[in-house]
């Protein structure tokens, strides 16, 4: 399974550069937190942009954040 949005399937150095950049942050973090640094990564837009689309709450860790993601 493929933890991004459909979007964003279709490039996996997308997905190997957003788990690196989620395992490099603290947690909890706020989807803020997130963007900020996938802004601060040079992350794709398509993937920020689907950070933007989450839910504004705390995240307690990587798999939370790649699941909710996946779901969003």
């Amino acid at each position: 399974m493929n933890p991004l949005p459909h979007a964003l399937a279709a490039h996996p150095s997308s997905d190997m550069r957003l788990a690196r950049t989620l395992r490099s942050i603290d947690y909890p973090a706020t989807k803020d937190d997130l963007l900020r640094i996938a802004v601060v990564d040079h992350l794709e837009v398509a993937t920020i942009d689907a950070i933007h689309e989450l839910p504004a709450r705390d995240y307690h860790g990587v798999a939370e954040v790649l699941k909710t993601l996946d779901g969003a």
